[in-house]
């Protein structure tokens, strides 16, 4: 069955490289790589290819293991949600992304922060067939990640800290930068406001608190750093487009 499975994506990626043999090119240069990672999925999100760089990123896993696999299958869930959210955004808007900050676990299975740049692969008609990823790791010598480095430390503090008081003007200080600079470069990266990323974090922890927890509404609330409840419920349905109480009732149908 494994012969099968594996030769199975094999052949879907002979036939990418049949319609766009640029592709071929990409794989061979970038296959030995250790400092980028490079990757190319189908457009339902299944690894076709990935490079040396990329196996580092799943520690303990064989190049067969992950061939044919998606994110879900590969990485924590929390991550996987953030990589298929951004290659739908892709596919959706059909314009590549560039400098995205993101976090990707290490070799050693910790979380670090990278800067992806995904694109469209398309064929001789115009038609969109594949995507590629391309990852680097944040400490990579460049003047781009040393501006971004400046920042990742904010980022990590908004999601691990979400719950407490935090401040934009004491995130930029802490960043060694003003709150013009740190806005910009935040929205450079992520392309939302620090303020605007620090209430969707609070609201990601509450959709879960909702989902999997008994907590009343104004519990969750203040779990999640928010003032007071009807602040809360404003803004969780500004996000996703459902009051708490119903995004409770959905989730929980659905389980």
């Amino acid at each position: 069955m494994s012969n099968t499975y594996k030769t199975e994506w094999e052949t879907r990626l002979e036939a990418l490289f049949a319609q766009a043999p640029s592709l071929t090119l990409l794989e061979e240069l970038f296959a030995r790589l250790d400092e980028v990672s490079i990757c190319i999925k189908d457009l339902e999100g299944h690894y076709l290819s990935v490079n040396n760089a990329f196996l580092r990123s799943v520690p303990k896993l064989r190049r067969e293991d992950v061939i044919g696999k998606n994110a879900f299958d590969l990485y924590p869930h929390a991550l996987a949600v953030g990589y298929q959210q951004q290659d739908q955004q892709l596919l959706t808007k059909g314009q590549n992304l560039h400098d995205q900050l993101e976090m990707i676990t290490n070799p050693d299975g910790t979380l670090g922060w990278y800067i992806t740049s995904k694109v469209l692969a398309k064929n001789v008609d115009g038609m969109v067939i594949a995507i590629v990823g391309m990852s680097r790791d944040l400490h990579a010598p460049t003047e781009k990640a040393k501006r971004y480095s400046k920042v990742a430390v904010a980022l990590k503090k908004i999601q691990n800290e979400y719950a407490k008081p935090l401040r934009v003007q004491q995130l930029a200080e802490e960043s060694g930068l003003s709150v013009s600079q740190f806005e910009r470069i935040m929205r450079s990266m992520i392309q939302i406001t620090p303020s605007q990323y620090l209430i969707r974090q609070r609201v990601e922890a509450a959709a879960v608190l909702l989902r999997d927890s008994d907590k009343n509404i104004a519990a969750v609330a203040m779990d999640c750093g928010f003032s007071d409840q009807p602040s809360f419920c404003k803004q969780f349905k500004r996000v996703t487009g459902l009051s708490p109480l119903k995004y409770r009732k959905m989730t929980r149908n659905e389980n």
